[in-house]
């Protein structure tokens, strides 16, 4: 409902159902809400409310003129929460206007243009009568009021910095009709704008003979601005347009770093600016001239930090390195000094002027890659500072390498006690990785691997290039080849490179792959019956093509009950371990056995026989014959004859075992028949020419009953 209080007016001739006022509910976040409205008192029964529509209407009931009516109304939502009761007062006749405030507060910028509406005072005719609006009071006449609308207006222009900035008017709303009238309180307020700019006491700020070595932070001078507006109008906030300087929110200047004499015309110059926290801001400047004071603070400055330069590593005595330069930002003189990397004393400085030379005498030996010489430059401190000062700045000397250094294995001479590689590997196991260096640098030290190879012929083995790993190629076989020897060479990347070699014998260990081999497919005795206990009579020998433990051979006889033999488990040996006269043959199977559990075995046969069947006997038990070397085939060397003991008659068999040095490669043939008492016998010959040891020996058994035959080369000396 609006304007407070709630009043309203009548005639008191009107009749029932006139609408006097009209309720209107607002929920509490100011929305208008769906409300029924109830009358809790008041009105004598001359004044009803419409639940729905809030419109307060007469009831018809006789009105007292100039009665004011009282009614209390409440409003109630949908959901039945009922409001704060409100009054509504109905006067029965005329009432005065009544305006919307009873006082109005207003702000009026100073900036505002005359004749331009500043606010309106507005007031309702409950008679619905047309209001005039006047100024009652109006001071100095500054303000003017439409008499229809009530909108006030200056009537000139004003200023805030200069004038009053308080204002009270009364304003008076009236009907011409009946001359009702009311008034009301207008408090005008004239506001600041931001319309003054700062303005600085002086428009250049200046300090001379500020020495250069003044601290940060150190005051300096005081600025100080003025603003003629007020408030946050005339708040005034500094700052100045350099980095070499601060400014404190009271207008202090201070360095906010190291100052310096050697800059132009030995003088800073700068701006300082004041800016109001008006809306839009405004900025007043004033310059600000800080002239130093020199003092030696500066150390000589190189006109490079880093000077780069190249030599060849032959290069010769005084020549030319590199030329250094400092200024001392001072004006002081500079001398110069080398103060570090020039431990063999190869190089030479002028002090004066900076040229560095390689040494006349000695000569220099220069090393790669580089030198890294430490140049210092002081000053002479003429400028009058408490000590000299001085900088430093590299000179690196870059060594170009020359190829005069092969690469060397610094361990070759142990590659070969580690080289071993076990037989049966795939390919591609690693064996060992070689090592190469060159004392070149660049390319010229760059090294990449390889293995020479003889003849065309692999050597089994590959090496990365790269690192040197030197792996297998194919699958090796001890028993074949034991051992390998690698010509590993090293080669820099020079564009002619030199090559270091180194020698490397590869072992290949064994691995337990072969079977042990009797020298025999079979072993056949005749052993007489009454042979005694303990006697040895046959000696097996078998042999195993690995190495170390793996070629160790065992010897064992196969299980039998009785065990009429036993067999030294080392020398091959077999004994007599029982009587055997109780039994005419027997056999058995004698077993070989290496250090890796691989075993084979061949057949033994003994033939038991009485005393009175003995086996034949050779004519001599043993022959020599030297025969000349590169002796023709089928030449007749010796007869062997052989004849049976007590003279029975029986064929004899010859078995032939033949022992080779060397590789020599004999081949003999021979038969020998007896007949009757009569000894026939064909004689041993050559059936192609030989070249063998000194002395070769062959055995032969007749019955088992042995002889040697020694062969002695004739011209021996002389062949070789």
């Amino acid at each position: 409902m609006f304007p407070y209080p709630y009043l309203a007016a009548v005639g008191p001739d009107t009749g029932a159902g006139s609408v006097v006022y009209k309720l209107v509910a607002r929920s509490g976040d100011g929305s208008m809400g769906t409300a029924h409205f109830l009358l809790v008192d008041g009105g004598q029964d001359s004044f009803e409310v419409d639940r729905t529509t809030g419109e307060v209407r007469t009831t018809g009931r006789p009105l007292t003129p100039s009665k004011e009516y009282t009614l209390t109304v409440q409003a109630m939502d949908s959901q039945g929460r009922r409001g704060p009761h409100a009054s509504v007062f109905i006067l029965a006749g005329f009432r005065p206007p009544q305006f919307t405030n009873t006082t109005y507060t207003i702000y009026i910028p100073e900036s505002t243009g005359v004749g331009q509406a500043v606010a309106v005072v507005q007031a309702i005719s409950f008679q619905r009568k047309t209001l005039s609006y006047m100024l009652l009071v109006n001071p100095g006449n500054l303000f003017s009021i439409n008499q229809e609308s009530g909108a006030l207006s200056l009537t000139r222009t004003v200023d805030y910095e200069s004038g009053q900035h308080l204002h009270h008017l009364q304003v008076k709303a009236s009907e011409p009709d009946t001359g009702l009238s009311n008034m009301a309180e207008v408090v005008v307020h004239i506001t600041d704008e931001n319309d003054c700019t700062p303005e600085f006491m002086h428009s250049i700020y200046s300090r001379d003979n500020v020495p250069e070595t003044t601290p940060t932070g150190t005051s300096l001078l005081q600025v100080l601005a003025r603003d003629c507006d007020t408030g946050l109008n005339a708040e005034l906030s500094y700052f100045i347009q350099s980095v070499d300087f601060d400014i404190s929110s009271q207008g202090v200047v201070s360095p906010s770093q190291r100052l310096d004499y050697e800059r132009p015309n030995h003088m800073y110059e700068c701006t300082v600016v004041a800016v109001d926290k008006g809306t839009p801001p405004r900025t007043g400047t004033a310059s600000i001239r800080i002239r130093m004071a020199n003092v030696n603070d500066e150390a000589p400055v190189f006109s490079q930090t880093i000077y780069k330069t190249f030599l060849s590593e032959d290069a010769g005595p005084e020549t030319l390195v590199a030329i250094v330069h400092a200024k001392d930002p001072d004006g002081d003189g500079v001398t110069y000094a080398i103060t570090g990397g020039n431990e063999d004393s190869n190089f030479e400085l002028d002090n004066q002027k900076g040229i560095i030379k390689l040494r006349r005498s000695p000569p220099p030996k220069l090393r790669g890659p580089q030198y890294v010489l430490n140049v210092t430059a002081t000053d002479d401190n003429a400028a009058g500072g408490p000590l000299p000062l001085s900088s430093s700045a590299q000179v690196i000397v870059g060594i170009n390498d020359i190829n005069n250094n092969k690469p060397v294995f610094d361990e070759c001479h142990n590659y070969s006690v580690n080289a071993l590689v076990l037989e049966n590997q795939p390919p591609g196991t690693s064996v060992l990785r070689v090592l190469a260096h060159d004392a070149d640098t660049g390319v010229n030290g760059e090294v990449k691997y390889g293995i020479m190879q003889r003849d065309g012929a692999s050597p089994g083995f590959t090496i990365n290039p790269d690192t040197g790993v030197i792996s297998t190629a194919v699958s090796f076989d001890r028993e074949r080849q034991r051992e390998y020897t690698l010509s590993v060479t090293a080669t820099d990347q020079a564009q002619e490179p030199l090559i270091g070699i180194c020698q490397i014998t590869v072992l290949i260990a064994d691995q337990n792959d072969n079977d042990p081999k009797f020298e025999n497919s079979r072993y056949q005795y005749f052993l007489r019956e009454d042979t005694p206990v303990g006697t040895s009579f046959l000696r097996a020998a078998a042999h195993d093509d690995d190495q170390g433990t793996n070629a160790a051979i065992t010897y064992s006889l196969s299980q039998q009950s009785p065990a009429y033999f036993h067999i030294n488990p080392s020398t091959g040996w077999i004994y007599v371990n029982q009587p055997i006269s109780q039994t005419s043959r027997i056999s058995q199977q004698i077993i070989a056995t290496d250090g890796g559990s691989r075993s084979s075995s061949v057949d033994l046969t003994v033939i038991i026989t009485n005393v009175h069947n003995q086996p034949p006997q050779w004519e001599q038990a043993e022959y020599w014959v030297t025969i000349p070397e590169n002796t023709p085939r089928d030449t007749k060397i010796v007869p062997l004859v052989s004849f049976p003991a007590y003279r029975q008659r029986r064929s004899v068999s010859i078995s032939r075992y033949v022992f080779l040095a060397k590789g020599c490669r004999l081949a003999f043939q021979w038969l020998c028949l007896y007949h009757g008492s009569v000894a026939a016998s064909r004689p041993v010959s050559i059936l192609e020419p030989f070249r063998p040891s000194p002395l070769q020996k062959m055995g032969f058994r007749a019955e088992k009953i042995a002889f040697t035959l020694a062969l002695q080369l004739a011209g021996l000396e002389r062949s070789r």
